[in-house]
């Protein structure tokens, strides 16, 4: 399977000044019976790996020198792209088309990860193998603030029958994680409204086209993002206690 990871937004609301970008903020991770400190990016990655997706593309601002010196550094089997303007996050995706080709592929934002997320790779493994495409979604207080799922029946975790970027009233109280499992058709339906194109509306619409698309639910306590200052401190604490755990568990495992 591969991997493509959106990388190229400025991080303004997360309180940075455009030269060090949220993807580069350090987060807790567990590497070899340690806790240590790792760019939310590079622990991506490294997740990505441990579940067997080892063809990753990475999606960055062309002046941000820093994460591709990082990339170059540590990941030097990863793929870069750049997003040349800012013209949303469907335009980020449509910069790494050709690394895609004719194969579905995982796609996630850098600034955002499940904490667990080696529990979902058998998910994504037998997705891979019958062709069916996921939506990662999570139970949410206010579900206006994000994508949201429409669903046949309500909350029923059903048929999805559409969804919504930031709706006054939403359909669910299920948001979209950054994170997808999408067909190589989803390009075809990437368009752009004012300069925008925004990658909600190209799954909305790949749905009344006709493809199919399940729901792979991820409790809310196991995704984190750093997409908003007020979140890192949080987010600083979730992968912490994580990272303790795995510390932990390790710890009893040894003879």
């Amino acid at each position: 399977m591969k991997a493509i990871i959106t990388a190229a937004g400025l991080g303004k609301r997360s309180g940075l000044n455009g030269l060090v970008r949220k993807e580069l903020l350090n987060v807790y991770d567990y590497r070899e019976k340690s806790l240590v400190l790792r760019p939310i990016m590079d622990v991506l990655i490294n997740k990505f790996n441990k579940i067997g997706i080892d063809r990753i593309a990475v999606v960055l601002d062309p002046f941000d020198s820093l994460s591709q010196d990082y990339l170059k550094s540590v990941y030097p089997s990863v793929k870069v792209f750049f997003q040349r303007e800012k013209n949303g996050f469907g335009d980020a995706v449509l910069s790494a088309r050709k690394f895609v080709e004719n194969e579905g592929f995982l796609l996630a934002a850098g600034d955002g990860m499940i904490l667990d997320m080696e529990h979902f790779g058998a998910h994504l493994k037998e997705a891979e193998r019958r062709r069916e495409w996921k939506l990662f979604v999570m139970k949410v207080k206010d579900p206006s603030r994000y994508g949201v799922v429409s669903f046949e029946n309500g909350d029923s975790l059903n048929a999805v029958v559409g969804v919504v970027e930031k709706p006054n009233a939403p359909p669910s109280s299920y948001a979209l994680c950054a994170l997808y499992y999408l067909p190589p058709q989803i390009f075809n339906f990437i368009t752009y409204k004012n300069g925008k194109a925004e990658l909600t509306d190209a799954i909305d619409d790949a749905i009344r086209s006709g493809l199919k698309f399940g729901t792979i639910d991820v409790p809310s306590a196991s995704w984190v993002s750093v997409g908003r200052a007020e979140d890192y401190r949080t987010v600083l604490e979730a992968t912490y206690q994580h990272s303790k755990k795995s510390l932990e568990l390790s710890k009893g495992s040894d003879p």
